[in-house]
């Protein structure tokens, strides 16, 4: 959520940062500074409205996990930007959020260009962890294969999985892997292109999946047919 305010506000840290936010004065500032008179919370890539910034994940306050700052704001009986600026300090800073400000059919155009890759953009989570994070942490590249391919037909199935795989290697600068060779690494999924699909959403994110048979790493199998197996052949990958 920090990433909302100004660059001046954090310089010093995050103490200086919610010291600033906790200042009538300073606050006054910021709001006239970021909104200048208009309704939601302006950015350098346009205007969000208070109802199109979700908070994802915080430390204290769980209630308002999935919640949105209008909600917030609503709970609170305050202003959104005095809400959103109370709950930060009494987050201490630490607030997770998703942004609701992406055009569909720019994503589907980005997808369809042929020097973009597929990649989730999302953090590493235990299963269940994380609040209610970006359905993109369970889901994205099952919707690349169901929705994009399968479903809308703006890619082939064998260029989606290019984008995911040997493109993304290559790009990276990983030789031993991204292809089915002789001599590379064995990591491979094997889905189901009839049933794959993503399951996640922003209300239940926590949702594996369907028609994925098995994910093998390194030449293990992990999972296989829904199971996973208390295994870790994942390694950390060099150039």
């Amino acid at each position: 959520m920090t990433s909302l305010f100004p660059a001046w506000t954090l310089e010093g840290g995050m103490e200086r940062f919610l010291a600033r936010i906790g200042d009538a004065a300073t606050r006054r500032r910021i709001i006239d500074e970021v909104q200048g008179g208009r309704e939601g919370w302006s950015r350098a890539n346009g205007s969000v409205g208070w109802d199109d910034i979700v908070v994802s994940s915080c430390q204290n306050q769980k209630e308002f996990e999935g919640k949105t700052v209008a909600q917030i704001a609503a709970a609170m009986g305050r202003d959104p930007a005095d809400a959103m600026m109370d709950f930060l300090r009494a987050e201490e800073g630490t607030v997770s959020i998703i942004m609701f400000m992406m055009s569909e059919a720019n994503v589907a155009r980005g997808i369809a260009h042929p020097q973009v890759m597929i990649g989730s953009d999302s953090l590493a989570l235990a299963t269940g962890q994380g609040g209610k994070p970006h359905p993109r942490t369970y889901g994205t590249f099952p919707r690349v294969l169901g929705k994009y391919v399968r479903q809308d037909k703006i890619i082939t199935l064998a260029d989606g999985v290019r984008k995911m795989t040997s493109m993304a290697a290559a790009k990276l600068g990983l030789s031993d892997r991204g292809v089915l060779a002789v001599g590379k690494a064995a990591d491979i999924t094997i889905f189901d292109a009839v049933m794959v699909g993503d399951r996640a959403t922003f209300e239940n994110p926590h949702q594996f999946p369907d028609g994925i048979d098995y994910v093998i790493v390194n030449g293990q199998i992990v999972v296989e047919h829904g199971v996973q197996y208390p295994v870790l052949p994942g390694q950390v990958l060099q150039r």
